[in-house]
């Protein structure tokens, strides 16, 4: 009776991990939905969306899915459900755009251009001297501060 038992652990087992194999095989780097900072892959019409250099890539890497995560269903580019490591995570890449640089803090968005001097002094300062701010005019009623006007008019223009 012990062998038996200890045959079918063994076969629950061998299993297991078989499962964990297919799975990893079915996620595919997902380079048309990356953005700057972030490593996308596709998993049954998921997309995983990691930080570039975040220490859960490696784990998803070997085992091919994260024993926790976040998942956002539809929030995704053409509606595809969004799974990551945090909320962070998901929040950033759902509000990063080519040619800009967000930050949350406290809720409110700050929105720069990449490269710009403003940026420099974010980076340096932690805020900007002179900035506008608008309430509720960001992604998802967010408030949004930006340097000027015409970054922020650009930066929501790619929400449209």
């Amino acid at each position: 009776m012990k062998k038996l038992a200890f045959l079918l652990l063994s076969l629950c087992a061998a299993l297991s991990l078989a499962g964990a194999a297919l799975a990893a095989a079915k996620v595919t780097p997902a380079p048309d939905y990356e953005r700057p900072g972030f490593e996308t892959y596709l998993e049954d019409g998921r997309l995983w969306v990691f930080h570039k250099h975040a220490k859960d890539l490696k784990t998803f890497h070997e085992r091919g899915e994260l024993a926790k995560f976040v998942v956002r269903p539809a929030a995704g580019p053409e509606r595809m459900t969004l799974k990551g490591p945090d909320a962070e995570t998901l929040d950033a890449y759902l509000l990063s755009r080519p040619g800009f640089v967000t930050k949350v803090e406290e809720g409110r968005l700050w929105v720069l251009r990449d490269g710009s001097d403003e940026l420099k002094q974010f980076v340096e300062r932690g805020e900007l001297a002179k900035f506008i701010v608008r309430p509720a005019a960001g992604p998802n009623g967010m408030t949004l501060r930006a340097p000027d006007a015409e970054t922020a008019d650009a930066y929501m223009a790619l929400f449209r």
